[in-house]
């Protein structure tokens, strides 16, 4: 694509213009004069990645407005006033609004910004987009991520003067004022260039980032799409589909395909989506692969990771902007100890590997936001990039919409505010007053107060070696590329995440005919975590939800209602009454053994019979696989039953046992492990729990390797018996490995 060369070569008082081509080449753009977004546009112009015709009215127009209509005086006037009274930002915006729509315009600007609208838009014939660039936005430093107003779809000359002003006024707006604030930078050395841009007709839209912006993975890209234009997907107000991608194999390593109902188009208006497009995809692979190799060019061209805006035109994929991904530097692997069990309240998509606590303050926005935010966990429908600074002083933030790469979520990562998007229920199961933990990690709200101790930094090269293996849960599958570094294998790689998370009852899906998709989802997933893995065990827990999980799918209608879901149709009891799904999934794991991962073993959840464990491994037979070996085949020994007739399960040939602490717990004493009402009660190393874990360990020991899984962490009177019983592994949720392992160590030297 290229730029018109009228204003390539156009002299003008001031030099007011620069092309980001000249005679079909690249050009340098200085940063002072074209802002950061434009300066960015103009180098994967020259990269030779697809960008759209643009043309940038320099900040050097914007020192000439304010100068010729006297306006500079009065500007920095009233920032003076906002330095002396930093908490009238909102009157100072609304004060330096007016004045830009008062302020005349030089005719010779107007005249020129007149000939560039008919240049690039053939004279009215097509529209175009005026996108901000401010003199500080998209640096290494600070991204203003959102902060800056974009008008799309301008349609004729008279629109564009206005959409003009209202892009420099949006240098000072409210929210903008607050970031530049939070930052430490001097609002009077914002300037404003604009780009004037050929507006692409946006049949889907979104963000790629070329690291994972939620745990710094540089060989993870993490890609958005929704229906529509980026504003949708950008601001929080649509729930996109979601893709981890492996940049060295080009493989999609995970997806999430959302439903969509409503997308917004050019002018910001809201649309139905027609009814049989709503569940797709919005790119097709590869797509999502060309779109990520983009991406990499554009990373090492301009030597960072890169946050990058894309539609998809009829005539094919489009960057919009870029800029470095921020924040990078403050993630880290932290370790804290929890003094009480997790109990999951919600669950969404991690964006700030933070973890925080305190009380929960539900937002209404419609009744605007509260004047104190400090140390509460805020809950709101959606996050927006207006929202973001205003939250700073949070103690976490969860929102039921919205995606991990949208502005409001970039702009709290910088701010190291532990984050959790898309839980779609935490209005209704949140309540003000309640204490909760977020975890910005693993994207989970826990009830009650979270770390006690002092964080630590833990990485491989701290971590003492030990006989007892800490393996780990995968719940992710893109976080196994961090655990396998400082884990000695997964004790439980859960699908949960997998099968549920895209909002869409897994049997309707088969029923649908897309068993397919389901299998080849399992299996990305399972190649991926059993590589980062390779040599050490990776065991695969067929789904064990319980009913209300599966109820609030779309679909679920028909699951029925039971007092208990946690002692209800769950298990390998559920999949094998209809084994339709337990086939997908095995299907899944033999497709990953002949792919060369030889490390996978099979975990048989929640059995309560012997029975049901050599049902489920006629099934695993009859889809090809050969348990005992090619396919290690173990059980998940959670209930009573199973702890006493860990004999029996040896006498069927059992290559490993995992012990599940928590639902052990449970059913040996009777307490809902998920009610608040009897969670004293629940002690994992209650001695009823230890009998029936030295009951387990004495038959098993030398005859199947052993492990604990739970979390054992939580309990370190739990964990020190389980070493002490030379259990041969116990699980260790990922942020707590560093701190596990010294302390598993100590004993062991006892």
């Amino acid at each position: 694509m290229s730029t018109p060369s009228r204003h390539n070569e156009r002299e003008s008082p001031g030099g007011f213009w620069l092309g980001l081509r000249a005679q079909d080449q690249p050009v340098e753009v200085p940063l002072a004069r074209a802002g950061g977004k434009a300066a960015n546009l103009a180098r994967l112009a020259s990269l030779g990645l697809p960008t759209p015709n643009a043309i940038v009215l320099t900040t050097d127009a914007w020192h000439f407005f304010l100068d010729s209509s006297s306006l500079r005086a009065r500007l920095e006037e009233a920032l003076a006033g906002l330095e002396a009274n930093p908490g009238e930002v909102a009157a100072t915006a609304r004060q330096i609004s007016d004045l830009f729509n008062e302020a005349v315009m030089p005719e010779v600007l107007e005249e020129q910004i007149g000939d560039a609208y008919d240049d690039l838009s053939d004279c009215g014939a097509r529209p175009i987009a005026v996108r901000s660039s401010g003199s500080y936005e998209d640096s290494p430093d600070a991204s203003f991520s959102g902060m800056l107003s974009t008008v799309l779809g301008v349609a004729d000359v008279e629109g564009l003067y206005l959409a003009v002003r209202k892009c420099w006024a949006s240098g000072f707006n409210p929210r903008g004022l607050r970031y530049l604030l939070r930052m430490g930078l001097k609002p009077s050395g914002v300037a404003v260039a604009l780009i004037f841009q050929e507006m692409v007709e946006a049949r889907s839209s979104g963000v790629l980032f070329t690291v994972d912006p939620a745990t710094g993975e540089s060989g993870i890209a993490v890609l958005e799409a929704a229906y529509g234009y980026g504003p949708g997907v950008v601001s929080g107000q649509v729930t996109p589909d979601l893709y981890r991608i492996d940049k060295n194999t080009m493989q999609i390593v995970h997806r999430d395909s959302r439903p969509q109902e409503h997308y917004y188009g050019a002018r910001g208006e809201r649309r139905s989506v027609k009814p049989e497009k709503r569940g797709q995809t919005k790119l097709s692979d590869e797509q999502v692969r060309e779109l990520v190799s983009f991406g990499i060019k554009a990373e090492e061209g301009l030597g960072s990771p890169q946050d990058i805006e894309w539609c998809l035109s009829p005539q094919g994929i489009v960057l919009l902007q870029t800029r470095p991904v921020t924040g990078l530097e403050k993630l880290s692997l932290r370790q804290k100890i929890y003094v009480r069990p997790e109990i999951v309240m919600v669950r969404g998509i991690g964006v700030s590997p933070r973890v925080g606590w305190g009380e929960v303050l539900s937002v209404d926005l419609r009744k605007g936001m509260p004047a104190s935010v400090k140390d509460r966990v805020v809950v709101l429908r959606r996050l927006t990039q207006d929202l973001a600074p205003s939250l700073k002083d949070a103690a976490a933030v969860v929102a039921d919409e919205g995606g991990a790469t949208s502005h409001g979520a970039n702009i709290l990562r910088e701010f190291q505010v532990p984050c959790v998007v898309g839980v779609r229920y935490g209005r209704e199961v949140l309540h003000d007053g309640d204490i909760v933990t977020v975890d910005g990690w693993r994207g989970l709200v826990l009830d009650g107060i979270g770390p006690r101790v002092k964080e630590r930094e833990f990485g491989p090269e701290q971590l003492l070696p030990t006989r007892t293996r800490l393996m780990t849960t995968i719940n992710v599958p893109e976080t196994a590329g961090t655990a396998a570094g400082i884990a000695d294998g997964v004790i439980s790689f859960r699908n949960d995440y997998l099968l549920l998370q895209g909002g869409v009852h897994p049997r309707q899906l088969l029923k649908s005919g897309k068993g397919e998709v389901l299998t080849a989802s399992v299996l990305e997933a399972l190649q991926l975590v059993a590589t980062a893995f390779k040599g050490k065990r990776v065991w695969y827990k067929t789904l064990d939800a319980p009913t209300d999980e599966f109820r609030r799918l779309r679909g679920g209608e028909d699951e029925p209602l039971e007092r208990n879901p946690l002692l209800g149709w769950r298990g390998i009891r559920r999949e094998l009454e209809d084994s339709t799904l337990l086939r997908a999934e095995y299907e899944a794991v033999r497709r990953a053994v002949e792919s060369g991962c030889a490390n996978l073993g099979i975990k048989v959840p929640f059995i309560r019979s012997v029975d049901e464990y050599e049902r489920a491994r006629q099934v695993a037979i009859d889809v090809g696989l050969q348990p005992h070996r090619n396919v290690a085949f173990g059980a998940s020994i959670e209930t009573p039953a199973a702890a006493m007739t860990v004999d029996l399960l040896l006498e069927a040939q059992v290559d490993f046992f995992s012990v599940g602490i928590n639902d052990l717990t449970m059913c040996c004493l009777g307490v809902d492990r998920e009610s608040e009402r009897v969670a004293d009660l629940f002690d994992t190393a209650h001695p009823a729990v230890i009998r029936l874990l030295e009951e387990v360990a004495g038959h098993s020991r030398g005859k199947a390797f052993l492990a604990a899984a739970g979390d054992i962490a939580q309990n370190p009177l739990l964990m020190e018996k389980l070493v002490r019983m030379e259990f041969d592994a116990i699980g260790i949720s990922l942020p707590y490995l560093g701190t596990a392992r010294a302390q598993v160590a100590k004993w062991e030297e006892g």
